[in-house]
């Protein structure tokens, strides 16, 4: 059993394209867990999710809709940048652990955003899956032998192995919130090749993560 077990948010943006300072946010995801034991297992445990629509300044070009199939309809009436990125902050809190798949990605934009809509900026240490999955698996490759870290891929390997209890669908992949549980179980799979039951405690789980490259970074820093 684990006595004080820390707060996770899996976050995922989804953007109008790649490039930070011309592209803007277009949508936020999250999910908040815990973790908790099962049949000796440690395995995720969802708090709540939040999800919103974001009203950005320009256009959605038809590439990244193509993706993520967020359409300029959808965004018409949702909140603007500065209090979508409030509302994510709330949602999140002082004491969570933030985790993002390529955070170096979603912490730009994430930075931008507040460098735009100016107002307090959380200080939750912020984690890369991404980095992670590649020190704790780096010999993971795909079908065409490249090394492939990918969230859809670990996802899917960690289902076939019967490792993580959600259904996989890819149509479903590029919305947040399905990003997000996608992101959750993935995590959680990786930590547990690795960490004992008490390393997963609130007071240890940092210094553990740290020794496969989850090193976080701050929004304020």
């Amino acid at each position: 059993m684990i006595a004080m077990p820390p707060k996770f948010v899996a976050f995922d943006l989804e953007t109008t394209g790649l490039v930070c300072g011309k592209d803007e946010i277009i949508e936020i995801g999250a999910v908040k867990f815990t973790v908790e034991t099962k049949a000796g297992r440690v395995v995720p445990k969802i708090e709540k999710e939040f999800e919103t629509f974001v009203k950005p300044s320009m256009m959605i070009p038809a590439e990244a809709s193509s993706v993520n199939h967020i359409t300029d309809a959808m965004v018409e009436n949702a909140p603007l940048p500065g209090e979508a990125i409030k509302n994510f902050a709330n949602f999140c809190g002082q004491g969570s652990i933030l985790l993002a798949h390529n955070a170096n990605f979603d912490s730009s934009f994430l930075r931008d955003a507040y460098k735009k809509n100016p107002q307090f900026v959380p200080g939750n240490p912020i984690v890369d899956s991404l980095a992670i999955a590649r020190t704790i698996l780096p010999e993971l490759t795909d079908e065409t032998g490249k090394h492939n870290h990918k969230l859809g891929f670990l996802a899917n390997m960690f289902k076939r192995r019967n490792e993580i209890a959600m259904s996989i669908d890819s149509d479903k992949m590029h919305r947040a919130v399905y990003d997000c549980e996608m992101l959750m179980e993935v995590f959680v799979a990786l930590l547990r090749r690795r960490l004992k039951e008490k390393d997963w405690e609130m007071g240890s789980i940092m210094q553990a993560m740290a020794k496969y490259k989850g090193i976080p970074q701050f929004l304020n820093k």
